[in-house]
């Protein structure tokens, strides 16, 4: 399976990330995403289709999930990332069922190959909320 995508910088350092599906600006000066928020963003999406795969597969059902995903980096360099706290909100999940959320979740983590790749270079924690 293949990626790719294109970037295109003007003089002004002002990026435009394209790829088949879809284009979103790229800025070091607050005119779009940062790199390590297009990182976060496909972290948290990867996380999210691998955790989907695996609630359908145990038919567990739930309304809404918004992830939030905070992080940070090394002083030193490579100032690669050293800490992530995912915040993982649900909305309409039975209470006999959250566990089995969590349980999907955690399976999630582990096979989200994103996440696999974040594992090497940081610690990772993860808080649930039901709503």
């Amino acid at each position: 399976m293949a990626n790719q995508v294109k970037i295109n910088f003007n003089k002004k350092h002002e990026g435009l990330l394209l790829s088949q599906s879809s284009e979103t600006n790229i800025s070091f000066k607050g005119e779009g995403f940062e790199p390590y928020e297009l990182f976060l963003g496909g972290y948290a999406s990867c996380l999210h289709a691998t955790f989907l795969g695996i609630a359908r597969k145990k038919r567990i059902e739930f309304t809404d999930v918004n992830y939030d995903v905070y992080a940070t980096k090394r002083e030193e360099v490579p100032t690669t990332l050293n800490y992530i706290k995912t915040t993982c909100t649900f909305t309409g999940v039975k209470e006999e069922k959250q566990k089995a959320i969590i349980k999907s979740m955690d399976l999630a983590e582990k096979y989200c190959s994103i996440s696999a790749l974040i594992n090497m270079v940081a610690t990772m924690e993860f808080e649930y909320i039901f709503k």
